[in-house]
């Protein structure tokens, strides 16, 4: 059976070996504290970048609709014109098919003309 010295050594040896433990514990925790704080800081500054490039993509968003609204008139715009210019060639076709019949007979009253 152990003497009472002996016990006590033991206690003595556990109650060091415990007080490492906590103050390993205590150097772990306070270097997790570290981290939980820088990263929170981290969010903190991605959180604001973040709010920064959300704004702009919203104007570069509202100006893409102005483009595109532009675009869209722009395009409609240049069909109509396409329509337009379509009926005027064939008016100019008509055109020039009479103008090419009264050359002709221009040319034939010019020839009478000539024989008389």
């Amino acid at each position: 059976m152990p003497t009472l010295e002996e016990r006590m050594n033991e206690q003595e040896k556990l109650r060091a070996s415990q007080d490492r433990d906590l103050a390993d514990i205590g150097e772990k925790l306070k270097a997790q504290d570290g981290l939980l704080k820088g990263l929170a800081k981290t969010q903190s500054e991605h959180t604001a970048t973040l709010a920064v490039h959300t704004a702009t993509l919203e104007r570069h968003t509202a100006i893409l609709d102005r483009h595109t609204t532009t675009l869209d008139r722009h395009t409609a715009m240049l069909k109509n014109q396409e329509t337009e210019i379509a009926w005027i060639r064939l008016d100019m076709s008509g055109l020039k098919d009479s103008v090419q019949a009264m050359t002709g007979m221009l040319h034939t009253l010019i020839e009478r003309g000539d024989q008389q």
